[in-house]
Formats: C-alpha cells, sequence, structure tokens
C-alpha cells in the first residue's frame, strides 16, 4: 500500500506596514506567513504543488488568506517580496533528489563495471566469473581456475537461468562440479567486445 498526500511547512514569516484591516478598520501592520504546499510518498516530500499566504492583523488578530484582501494589501505584499522573494526549500523536492541520486549512482556504477570488464578481458586472472549467454539463449556463468599464457581455463557452471538479472541465483559454489572450458585469450577478449557470448566479467 503507498501512503501518499499533501502537506505544508511555513517557508517565510515577515511584515507589511500601513495597512488598514477589512475587520477593524485599523491602519496597523500584517504579519504573513507563507506556506509551502508539496506532495509527500510516504511522508517523504515529493515536489512542490504551491504556495499559500496566511495575513494576521496586529490589531484584533483577525487572519485572512491573500486572496480574500483587497487590491491595495496584495499590491504592498507583493512589493514585500520583491525585495525578499521567496524561495522553495530545497527540502521540497527531497523525494525526487532520491530517485535522481539513485539513477546516477546506477549509471556510473554500470559505467564502472563496463570499465572494469574490459580490464578483466584483456588480462583475466584465476578467480574471474564470466557472465555468458549460452547456446540456448538463456544465460550462466563460468569460473577461471588457470591461466596461461594463451589459454584461459574455466569450470563450468552446470545451470543455466532464462531472466539475466536472476543470474546470481545460481552463480553459487554448488553449481560448479566437474564441467570445464577452455578459452584462448582473444576469444574472451572479442566475446566481451562482441558482448554476446561473455556480457560481463566479475573480479573478487
Amino acid at each position: 500500500m503507498i501512503f501518499y498526500g499533501t502537506k505544508s511547512t511555513a517557508i517565510k514569516n515577515g511584515l507589511i506596514r500601513n495597512v488598514t484591516c477589512p475587520h477593524c478598520q485599523t491602519n496597523t501592520e500584517m504579519n504573513y506567513t507563507v506556506f509551502g504546499r508539496y506532495a509527500h510518498i510516504y511522508w517523504i516530500p515529493f515536489f512542490p504543488i504551491g504556495k499559500q499566504q496566511i495575513l494576521e492583523c496586529n490589531h484584533c488578530k483577525s487572519t485572512y488568506e491573500l486572496k480574500n484582501l483587497r487590491e491595495v494589501i496584495k499590491q504592498k505584499f507583493y512589493k514585500e517580496q520583491e525585495q525578499n522573494p521567496i524561495k522553495t526549500p530545497i527540502t521540497h523536492f527531497t523525494f525526487l533528489i532520491i530517485i535522481g541520486l539513485g539513477i546516477a549512482f546506477a549509471f556510473f556504477s554500470s559505467l564502472k563495471s563496463d570499465s572494469d570488464s574490459t580490464a578483466f578481458s584483456e588480462n583475466p586472472k584465476v578467480g574471474d566469473v564470466f557472465f555468458e549467454t549460452t547456446s540456448t539463449g538463456k544465460y550462466s556463468t563460468s569460473r577461471v581456475t588457470k591461466v596461461t599464457k594463451d589459454s584461459v581455463f574455466v569450470l563450468v557452471n552446470n545451470m543455466e537461468i532464462e531472466q539475466k538479472s536472476s543470474i546470481d541465483k545460481i552463480n553459487i559454489d554448488s553449481n560448479f562440479t566437474t564441467a570445464k572450458g577452455r578459452y584462448s585469450r582473444k576469444q574472451i577478449i572479442d566475446f566481451y567486445k562482441e558482448g554476446k557470448t561473455i556480457y560481463k566479467i566479475q573480479r573478487k
């Protein structure tokens, strides 16, 4: 169940002078508070959805929304805002910021993984794991057990899986038993560049 809704917080307080209160007809000052409204998901601010201005007469303590006051009071309020602009707090974008950071992290992690795999394909070591597309169109892994000048020997995972995203479920020690394989160093570089047979190399 997703919890969502709207809330508001005070983002600015101020004062306008020399105005006539609609209720007590006194020439006085009015304190104002600007509330920033925002949508939230699980009580985390998602994005701002507007502002509300509440003014209070210093004499009779009557309160009003700015939109319900006379034009002369509105103009004084707007003039005061020109001199001291209201800024939407960055915290009202918290959920969007979290999403943005998550996307950025995933993007740069992917770039680093690609960079690491390229380096590993050119200089394989014992213990490296090759993530592969099998001849049946499924996914599996193999683990490097020996590296020579020209060849790379692997222990083949006995299991295959249909979803690439679930390959970690079968990449466990008990699935590497007796099946063995061999690549030339050139094959590993070529296969990784093509991205078909070997699409990722992981080094612990």
